[in-house]
């Protein structure tokens, strides 16, 4: 993970994904956004004073003071070890929950972390064996209360060798959190994608729905 001014945003290597196409409206976009585009794999919409930083398979955005913070991409893992379906997606997420607490302990102080249940979501929607685990967080840093949303999925279609994992998290200071983190989900939901490999799913989804 990467501590920009604070906030901690989960940094990813990336190699098989997508975002999705998803509607927008311009009044959920923080004021007087515009198109962005940096490289020949992503655009996306905010203030002209934000700034990202992109590969093949992943992005992260930073608002022009530094504070607020978007990372989403997307790779190829070697699924994790099991017997059993059900056996490979604890583990996953178990070694995913433990390196995410490390990660916010090592970066914040009084650290707060509070997980969602691991849901199997729709194969309509996402193909089969498609998984998602969901956090809250918190913590101090640089004299500031911080605040996040972090999401990750874990898909076992492709195994049982290779699997897929998706990964987001949206960083802000607490104070006004509720305003800053509609900015950078409105942010994430106007991504394109132009690189390689676009399997289905993914969304931005709010870690209590």
């Amino acid at each position: 993970m990467n501590l920009i001014n604070g906030a901690v945003v989960v940094g990813l290597l990336m190699s098989i994904g997508t975002v999705p196409a998803t509607a927008i409206a311009p009044t959920e976009l923080p004021p007087r956004s515009i198109k962005h585009q940096n490289s020949q794999y992503w655009s996306w919409a905010g203030p002209r004073n934000w700034v990202s930083a992109d590969g093949a398979y992943g992005i992260q955005i930073t608002s022009g003071n530094g504070l607020l913070n978007l990372d989403y991409g997307f790779s190829s893992i070697v699924c994790a070890s099991g017997n059993t379906l059900e056996e490979s997606v604890a583990n996953y997420f178990g070694q995913q929950r433990a390196q995410l607490r490390r990660s916010l302990r090592d970066n914040w102080r009084q650290v707060r972390l509070r997980a969602s249940n691991i849901r199997q979501l729709s194969a309509s929607d996402y193909g089969p064996s498609y998984f998602r685990q969901s956090y809250r967080v918190s913590g101090r840093a640089q004299g500031r209360n911080w605040a996040g949303e972090i999401q990750q999925d874990y898909s076992l279609a492709s195994g049982p060798t290779y699997c897929f994992s998706r990964n987001e998290a949206r960083t802000a200071p607490a104070a006004g959190f509720r305003t800053s983190i509609r900015q950078l989900r409105s942010v994430q939901g106007s991504l394109a994608y132009f690189g390689p490999g676009v399997p289905s799913g993914g969304g931005v989804t709010d870690p209590d729905a």
